[in-house]
């Protein structure tokens, strides 16, 4: 797995020309503080230097931010995740901004689904899975999202419990089960901004995790937990179990519904 974020680096540190990069951060759950913990963790591994720019910023610290990455010529890079899909748009709408407004030709995005083609001018893009994302991206670099990137952890505590179910009640849920009465949507209690020791420390707790929150999927895999991890509205969690948590996690499947 480390391999792909060594390509990924180089590819960076060869772009950016010795300059820190502007680092796109993108609005989120708890979930999405994984990509964004690992991501950090990714550039200090690396020691690509960076400055965050999250792009829920008001306009005129934005606006000062980008004016100045113009001017020295740095890379703007883009957080990875879903946010290419239908389900949402606002880090697309704001690369198309930066694009259109600043003229930047040297734009990264980081490892993202993608349910539809894009191929924009100056645009490098990574999938973060080898199935649906590369029929619509085939000229896209494959790598992992970037969660994957955070250590394995080491288990300090007993689980004191057998089951978790963590399934979503948004958007992206399948609707096709009547959710457990102890269901615990962990995704939605935080944001991409919040420490991630919570997220983890909760996971911890149970042998065993039922979920179609991709990031509490990838989260318990981490800590070695045995998952269920269900399909969602849409191909993410199916085609990311395949390209990347089942061969690394074995104690981790992925279930359709009947």
């Amino acid at each position: 797995m480390r391999l792909e974020f060594y390509g990924l680096a180089e590819n960076l540190l060869s772009l950016s020309n010795n300059k820190p990069i502007i680092y796109v951060s993108n609005s989120g759950n708890w979930g999405d503080a994984l990509i964004h913990a690992g991501t950090v963790a990714f550039f200090k591994h690396f020691e690509i230097p960076y400055v965050e720019l999250p792009v829920t910023h008001s306009s005129l610290k934005r606006n000062l931010m980008l004016t100045k990455a113009k001017l020295k010529n740095q890379l703007i890079v883009l957080a990875g995740g879903g946010a290419w899909c239908d389900h949402y748009s606002h880090l697309g709408t704001a690369a198309k901004n930066i694009m259109d407004r600043y003229n930047f030709k040297n734009i990264v995005v980081l490892p993202s689904t993608y349910d539809k083609p894009f191929n924009i001018d100056g645009f490098t893009f990574y999938r973060r899975d080898e199935y649906e994302s590369k029929t619509f991206m085939p000229h896209a670099t494959f790598c992992h999202d970037m969660a994957f990137f955070l250590e394995p952890l080491l288990l300090t505590s007993v689980p004191t419990k057998a089951v978790a179910n963590v399934f979503r009640i948004d958007v992206e849920s399948k609707g096709k089960i009547q959710l457990p009465e102890d269901n615990y949507d962990l995704s939605i209690m935080g944001t991409e901004h919040d420490g991630i020791f919570g997220f983890f420390d909760y996971l911890s707790k149970f042998e065993t995790i039922n979920t179609d929150r991709l990031h509490v999927s990838i989260g318990a895999s981490i800590l070695g937990k045995k998952v269920n991890l269900y399909e969602g509205s849409y191909f993410k969690n199916r085609a990311i179990f395949l390209s990347s948590l089942k061969a690394i996690y074995p104690n981790t499947e992925f279930k359709e519904y009947s």
